[in-house]
């Protein structure tokens, strides 16, 4: 059985019905399970960077709205995404996140779930 809370299949479930493979993906690259976003999400995102036909602002934006999430995970596995398709993904992605006035808001940002991270 999957790590996937049932907050994540729900969310994964409604971009799925509006037909959004792109914020499914993003979804499922953030969920609350403590790893790291899975590779196959990844580089479904990567690619989907270098398709003319997406909507890279809609892309951008599920990611910054996963970051607002109250679950440290989904944020950190949000911001992990958006690095990776910076370094990975085509360069409108990177053009796009430059030519707004804000990216990530966190200094709202306070973990409401009880887990903690990782002892090191």
């Amino acid at each position: 059985m999957s790590g996937q809370t049932l907050t994540d299949r729900i969310a994964a479930a409604q971009y799925s019905v509006t037909g959004s493979a792109v914020a499914r993906a993003v979804c499922k690259a953030t969920t609350h399970e403590v790893m790291g976003p899975k590779k196959k999400h990844l580089d479904y995102l990567i690619q989907a960077t270098n398709e003319t036909n997406v909507n890279i602002p809609q892309m951008a934006d599920t990611l910054f709205e996963r970051a607002t999430n109250s679950s440290w995970v989904v944020v950190f596995k949000a911001l992990v995404t958006t690095h990776h398709l910076m370094v990975h993904g085509n360069e409108r992605f990177i053009q796009y996140l430059a030519s707004r006035n804000t990216l990530f808001n966190l200094s709202n940002f306070l973990d409401k779930s009880g887990s903690h991270g990782p002892m090191v």
